[in-house]
């Protein structure tokens, strides 16, 4: 399938796997901080409100209560039926008649006690003896019964006996002082209060939940409910496309966005020439010398190197040691041995190789010549992509010349038990034998290993290394 997708180009450009990317980087970085959102902690702090028992039971409570299930009706109903019973309505007639209160005046009033005393006189077992003598007529007692008697045709005195021996004054002492009249005194004053009218007027408003603070805390959820964020949030936080990024740790990168080389991070020269302080050399077939600086360019977040033809006095390794050799080129070299190594992960950068006939590369090392790791490299016309697990070990896969020309992001995938060559996401090779297991680090360089008359350039965009979390 890998040779399938070389030879028919199915590769998806880099410009959208860079903007899917871009993409999902900032909407996972979105996800993130809208996680932290003031927003979203309210909705969560209603959603747990508004679902939890508690607010459930008492929502159930307010929208089931009925004014004749409450004491306030209880009360007000008993108030009510004392308010109209015969004995209570009697007694404050009776209040607030003018019969009582002449009674009142009357009561244990001297005219009052006269009487009573000419009634007991004339009622007397004696008195009545003397009415039947002849002479009763001329006595002091006949003029006292004849007081009796006009006292007793008076209105007051009728009036005042009459009311006395009344089922109304009788009610009136039974009811004046009772319980039962200290109760209607106690509920009348109740159900005059505001604290009952409001209760009251609580309890019968069929709309009294959709007035409740809770009612609002339920249409603020509902809103946030419909909230395009919130949609979103919960729509993608599960989701199984920002794995990619959720499972991998940014261990190294260069963007190239300053005007020089970061020097904290590479080396211009080859690491054991730098340990060893041996200088900068070639080795093998190079056709050029390294420089330090002089054949790198840092602009416009690129990073070019560039290989030209210049003569110029160099090292070169060679199994005798090294030797003085003048070249016709020059180019450049970094990598990272000094700052960063890593074993297993995920090194990835996106590069324009250049000239398929020059020895453009993005490679890996340990401390050894081997594992030796070419994520891609140029030569003889073509893209290819090795692995050298010994000096005599090589497995090896190839591309056309197209893929050096354009911008291609090439990705080397390492696990404990694979190698996964890739271009723009599409595996072009694997390897699942002697795979390496020490840390290694990464280089890119440029070169000849086969004269040509031209300036050759290697553009790197940037530089990326990921481990698994």
């Amino acid at each position: 399938m890998a040779s399938l997708r070389l030879l028919l180009g199915l590769f998806p450009s880099t410009s959208k796997i860079e903007q899917a990317e871009k993409a999902l980087i900032s909407e996972f970085n979105k996800l993130n901080a809208f996680s932290e959102s003031d927003l979203l902690k309210k909705y969560i702090s209603l959603k747990d409100l508004i679902t939890s028992s508690d607010f459930i039971h008492k929502r159930k409570e307010i929208e089931s209560l009925k004014y004749k299930n409450s004491e306030e009706y209880a009360r007000e109903k008993e108030f009510l039926t004392l308010q109209k019973s015969k004995d209570i309505v009697l007694y404050f007639r009776t209040i607030a008649g003018s019969t009582l209160k002449r009674f009142r005046d009357m009561d244990g009033s001297d005219k009052i006690k006269g009487f009573e005393s000419l009634q007991a006189l004339v009622q007397s077992l004696e008195f009545k003896e003397k009415i039947k003598t002849k002479e009763f007529k001329s006595t002091d007692d006949y003029k006292k019964l004849l007081d009796y008697n006009r006292l007793r045709k008076s209105t007051e005195i009728k009036e005042y006996f009459k009311f006395r021996d009344s089922k109304e004054y009788a009610n009136f002492l039974n009811t004046d002082g009772s319980a039962r009249l200290a109760r209607y005194n106690e509920l009348k004053d109740y159900v005059a209060t505001s604290e009952f009218r409001e209760k009251k007027k609580y309890l019968l408003d069929t709309k009294r939940f959709e007035k409740s603070e809770m009612f609002s805390s339920i249409q603020e959820f509902d809103k946030l409910k419909k909230n395009e964020d919130i949609l979103w949030y919960f729509r993608v936080k599960d989701s199984d496309k920002f794995n990619i990024l959720k499972e991998r740790e940014l261990t190294f990168s260069d963007e190239f966005e300053g005007d020089r080389l970061d020097t904290n991070k590479w080396l211009t020269n080859y690491y054991w020439g730098d340990k060893l302080d041996a200088g900068r050399f070639s080795v093998g077939t190079d056709l050029h010398a390294y420089t330090e600086k002089e054949n790198f360019e840092v602009r416009n977040s690129l990073l070019k190197i560039i290989t030209k033809p210049q003569k110029i006095n160099g090292k070169a390794w060679t199994l005798g040691g090294f030797k003085v050799h003048e070249y016709n080129f020059t180019s450049g070299l970094i990598n990272s041995g000094k700052s960063f190594r890593q074993k297993y992960g995920t090194f990835t950068a996106k590069i324009r190789l250049g000239n398929p006939m020059a020895k453009s590369a993005f490679w890996m090392l340990a401390d050894k010549i081997t594992p030796h790791i070419n994520i891609c490299r140029t030569s003889d016309g073509k893209v290819l992509f090795d692995y050298y697990a010994a000096p005599e070990k090589r497995v090896k896969g190839s591309a056309g010349s197209k893929f050096a020309k354009n911008y291609f992001i090439y990705t080397l995938e390492w696990t404990p038990d694979k190698l996964v060559w890739k271009i723009n996401g599409a595996t072009v090779m694997t390897q699942t034998s002697d795979v390496p297991q020490e840390p290694m680090y990464i280089l890119l360089s440029g070169g000849l290993d086969k004269p040509i008359n031209s300036m050759i350039t290697t553009e790197i965009d940037w530089v990326r290394v990921y481990k698994p979390k």
